[in-house]
């Protein structure tokens, strides 16, 4: 009975309270349903796969899943390439050749992974990970042109309240009704107090440019014109030549985000689970029995669904 209610993000020792036997009895009873799961196999892989991390216990632990099946694979305790490396060689190499797509944020390390030990598969890039580079670059640019101007002015006032403005498509801001902002104090509409900050630096605008650029070829899926932005750059002297640098590094990988439905986009959900499950516990020490915990609520007696439902 204790098994099924560690289905539930139920701490071990509300479990046993209720059940009135020890914890370690509750821990006991979940090793041996791990027991029955052979989640260590070696014998196939998804056609599509997905690389994530996640803090465990006192360090960082790599994940996999299926691309199709948004389900999780295998969790490794570390997240090295010697680690990673070790793991995946142990499938056969005529499983891995049949490996189409792998999914990541842009690691380095994993990137240069992928070739040697998948060598039919392309790398996909998380879409969301390219916006989060341009929009964290660009919002260090806004921060360096604040620094120039008084705390006092409405320009200052505009860019540290509203921030979150310059992060949107500048399709869908206000350009014919003025509406308030208390951070100026009167009417404007939002379009040309956009574009008074602008205004105040070239370089502020042109990053803020090709940042529209990316973020509008990510949401159309647009390849070409992702690619245009990225060839058409010109260095500017600020936090937006390291993001484009590295976008335009891995060129090839950042265009398959495009060209590809696949993410590993599905781990965010994932990884909040994980959270949950070590906060209710408030820790673990011990890295197996974590891991067993989440296969059990996430993995062993989840209710299929399809990739759409997922």
């Amino acid at each position: 009975m204790g098994l099924f209610e560690a289905f539930s993000n139920c701490s071990l020792t509300d479990i046993a309270r209720r059940f009135h036997v020890a914890d370690k009895t509750v821990q006991r009873i979940i090793d041996e349903e791990a027991a029955k799961h052979n989640y260590h196999q070696k014998l196939w892989l998804p056609k599509h796969l997905a690389f994530d991390e996640f803090k465990a216990t006192n360090k960082m632990s790599f994940i996999w899943g299926d691309g199709d099946r948004h389900q999780i694979g295998a969790i490794l305790p570390s997240r090295t390439a010697y680690a990673i490396t070790k793991y995946f060689e142990g499938f056969p190499l005529s499983v891995r050749q049949q490996v189409q797509t792998v999914s990541l944020d842009l690691n380095a390390g994993y990137i240069n992974l992928v070739p040697r030990l998948f060598p039919n598969a392309k790398i996909v890039v998380d879409r969301f990970h390219i916006v989060q580079m341009v929009s964290t670059a660009l919002n260090m640019v806004r921060i360096q042109v604040m620094k120039g101007l008084s705390k006092r002015s409405k320009e200052y006032r505009f860019m540290k309240r509203e921030w979150k403005i310059f992060l949107k498509d500048f399709n869908e801001l206000e350009a014919i009704k003025p509406t308030y902002h208390t951070s100026v104090g009167y009417y404007e509409t939002t379009v040309n107090l956009v574009a008074k900050s602008l205004d105040l630096s070239p370089e502020f605008r042109a990053a803020y440019e090709v940042y529209q650029e990316i973020i509008g070829a990510v949401r159309k899926r647009d390849a070409s014109a992702l690619a245009a932005a990225l060839e058409s750059y010109r260095s500017l002297g600020n936090r937006m030549d390291q993001s484009i640098k590295t976008l335009k590094k891995y060129k090839r990988q950042v265009i398959n985000a495009l060209r590809y439905e696949y993410s590993n986009g599905f781990f965010e959900g994932i990884n909040g689970i994980i959270k949950k499950i070590k906060n209710t516990a408030y820790g673990y020490t011990n890295w197996n029995n974590f891991i067993n915990r989440i296969f059990l609520e996430r993995v062993w007696f989840r209710a299929k669904s399809s990739k759409a439902a997922a």
